[in-house]
């Protein structure tokens, strides 16, 4: 979907137009996409160079030999996830979703899942230290409640045996930039300091979470184009940098960072 083509609806963004379209006429003539007026908040321990960091991303990514997302089985999405441990190398990680475009994530899967810009923040003494479980979730999550607040509290269950202060959290379509803005609010409401990536500012502004960082990227890449790690730890910082900055809940900044093509 391009988000710059127009189309008629109730939101000023295009492709949540043409979105609301689709399933309403696919799934559910009354489905709208979610809208709290509260936003949870939790207030990190110190500032992010002392902070244990995780990272969640809707790509579909799991161990080689685990249970695959089984989305096209189940028209109102796959709430399930998977653990990926820091330190599992790329060649273990396994992608059996044919929806998930074959330009991005299977070609880099840090664009959505940055473990080694981590590392290079962790290095640099930016981040405190990674933590080491990290968590994949299914694109195209139509219904969120109430699976994706069960898998909130399991991963949060990990979180706390991790020792984790705070997650970076990333969308890979459009339904994930909901998907994404419940896990922050459920992992914000736990106790978890929260950041989300967003390519969909109005719907994370509507869905309400603590802070969110927007870029202009395409669907699928999050954190940048695939091999531009450069790009991938400049957001990274960005996005956790406002766990330190954000003072007040619904903050959403805008990046100035782009593509390396552009």
């Amino acid at each position: 979907m391009n988000a710059n083509e127009p189309s008629a609806g109730p939101y000023a963004t295009p492709v949540l137009n043409r979105l609301l379209a689709h399933v309403r006429a696919g799934l559910d003539p009354r489905f709208d996409f979610l809208a709290f007026d509260d936003v949870p908040w939790t207030t990190p321990r110190a500032s992010v160079r002392e902070l244990r960091v995780a990272l969640i991303a809707t790509a579909d990514l799991h161990r080689r030999g685990d249970e695959p997302f089984v989305s096209l089985d189940t028209p109102w999405g796959d709430t399930s996830f998977r653990v990926i441990q820091h330190g599992l190398a790329e060649g273990e990680l396994a992608l059996d979703a044919p929806y998930v475009d074959e330009k991005y994530i299977p070609r880099d899967p840090e664009v959505a899942l940055p473990r080694r810009a981590l590392d290079e923040l962790v290095a640099a003494g930016e981040v405190g230290s990674a933590a080491p479980r990290h968590y994949s979730f299914a694109q195209g999550i139509v219904c969120a409640y109430p699976g994706l607040a069960e898998s909130a509290e399991r991963v949060a269950a990990y979180l706390r045996v991790d020792r984790v202060d705070a997650v970076a959290l990333l969308p890979t379509c459009s339904l994930c930039v909901q998907s994404v803005a419940v896990l922050a609010r459920e992992l914000e409401a736990r106790g978890f300091a929260t950041v989300a990536l967003t390519t969909l500012p109005e719907l994370t502004l509507r869905v309400g979470v603590p802070r969110a960082l927007a870029s202009k990227f395409p669907f699928g890449a999050p954190a940048g184009d695939p091999g531009h790690r450069a790009l991938h730890v400049a957001m990274l910082r960005e996005a956790l940098a406002l766990l330190d900055a954000a003072r007040e809940p619904r903050t959403i900044v805008e990046t100035t960072l782009r593509w390396r093509r552009d």
